[in-house]
């Protein structure tokens, strides 16, 4: 067999094998060593640019005026202001204008998030006007706007995705600007809601809304009501997600939310909003101090469409063997299955022993016994919080036996917390060997 050098190996492996490096450190060794590679490399390693105002930036920006492949790799932008915002002297526009001479060059450009910015009308003329040539996710979160900015209903912007936080600072009329620019290209939109901002919201049309996430923090039962209408006059959203506020919402009519898909939301909530609609996903969150054995309700059974995926998240005890089979009888046609696991299903705060780790991993091992009967079940992830727990899993072993249950089965994942990070063992089943294949990757992300 002739070698293949790695000249001649074709684009698409060399983009993998750069693509699995995983430090930056590595992709800088990879694009200083491997000249084939480097242009691949380099791609990878500055998709993204983080901007800290208040640091110099003058030099960094000339560097990047200097090397233009380097813009055109830039794929995220975050720009990071002060905090807090009301801090004096404040004046971000001498930092703002050197970013605004390397924006035009960013022509991969598809995220942008910008927060704590004191943003001036010169930098915000120049970033829209891109968002108005091509499509691009954007985040604006606790900024403070200029008068005079550009985006109104005449000048059509290329927001897909759009986050926007509120508060006493930030500039209302700015947002319902934002909102008109993008009304016809507009499919996400995630807003933090501070009183009774949202309804002033509420009265422009986003005919082509699918995604959408509410954070209400205040408390108070006008947030509720205001929540509930501005879902109400949205008819194409197909993912709901609720987060902060934990009530059910006032009543909502029952031909609201016709194509709802997946909900993220509290026990209560999923069983206000489940029943009557095509709900085919569901992720159940609780508050950090409150949980309640029975919020497994029947009202999940009462979806016009076959729930297949289920998340529950943090903060609940859910290991809990007459929950866990209540659950595989009202839903048994799960394909996807994300539960957590706490030190000890009665007590979690309850200091961890070798005798209570045993027990921990035992009641998982049960638990897996029971998911047995989940004929349709093809993935599965528990989220643990000991690692004591952990030294004890032989994860290929319960990956074989899902499978020999159930011949669609074929993700097993861990995700166990340590220190600052999680550290994940992902038993993946492989076609060709018709084996399990063991992962492990060790991360700081939070969930």
């Amino acid at each position: 067999m002739a070698a293949i050098g790695l000249l001649d190996i074709p684009p698409e492996i060399q983009l993998q094998i750069a693509e699995s490096v995983e430090t930056p450190k590595a992709l800088k060794a990879l694009s200083v060593t491997s000249r084939s590679l480097r242009s691949i490399a380099q791609s990878i390693l500055f998709e993204t640019l983080k901007i800290a105002l208040g640091t110099e930036l003058r030099g960094s920006v000339d560097d990047l005026l200097a090397n233009p492949r380097i813009c055109v790799a830039i794929r995220f932008l975050e720009l990071g202001g002060r905090f807090p915002l009301d801090i004096s002297p404040r004046n971000d526009d001498e930092q703002l204008s050197h970013i605004e001479k390397i924006l035009p060059m960013m022509v991969g450009l598809r995220k942008v998030s910008i927060y704590h910015v004191h943003l001036s009308k010169a930098f915000l003329d120049a970033f829209l006007g891109i968002a108005a040539n091509k499509p691009l996710r954007i985040s604006l979160d606790q900024n403070i706007y200029p008068h005079g900015v550009i985006p109104t209903r005449y000048t059509p912007l290329q927001v897909s995705h759009l986050h926007l936080g509120v508060d006493h600072r930030t500039s209302l009329e700015f947002h319902r600007l934002m909102f008109h620019a993008s009304a016809t290209t507009l499919t996400g939109l995630s807003i933090v809601v501070d009183k009774g901002e949202l309804m002033k919201l509420a009265d422009i049309d986003l005919p082509f809304l699918q995604d959408l996430t509410l954070w209400i923090h205040i408390p108070y039962e006008v947030s509720r009501t205001i929540a509930a209408a501005f879902i109400t006059a949205q008819k194409t959203i197909r993912k709901l997600v609720l987060e902060g506020m934990m009530r059910a919402l006032p009543p909502i009519p029952p031909n609201a939310l016709p194509n709802l898909r997946e909900l993220k939301a509290s026990p209560e909530q999923v069983n206000q909003l489940v029943p009557g609609r095509p709900v085919e996903a569901i992720s159940v969150i609780f508050s950090q101090y409150e949980y309640d054995q029975d919020w497994f309700g029947e009202e999940v059974t009462q979806s016009t469409a076959l729930v297949r995926m289920l998340r529950v998240h943090l903060n609940a005890a859910i290991l809990d063997m007459q929950m866990v089979k209540r659950m595989v009888t009202i839903i048994p046609f799960l394909e996807n299955l994300w539960l957590p696991m706490l030190d000890d299903v009665s007590w979690p705060f309850r200091s961890i022993t070798k005798t209570l780790a045993t027990h921990s991993l035992q009641t998982l091992l049960n638990v897996v016994e029971v998911l047995t009967s989940l004929k349709h079940l093809k993935s599965l992830c528990f989220s643990l919080f000991r690692s004591e727990v952990w030294v004890d899993l032989n994860i290929n072993d319960i990956a074989i036996k899902l499978r020999n249950a159930n011949s669609s089965f074929s993700y097993l994942k861990f995700h166990d917390r340590r220190g600052i990070g999680w550290k994940n063992a992902i038993s993946v089943w492989n076609e060709v060997f018709g084996v399990f294949h063991c992962m492990e990757s060790a991360t700081a992300r939070y969930y």
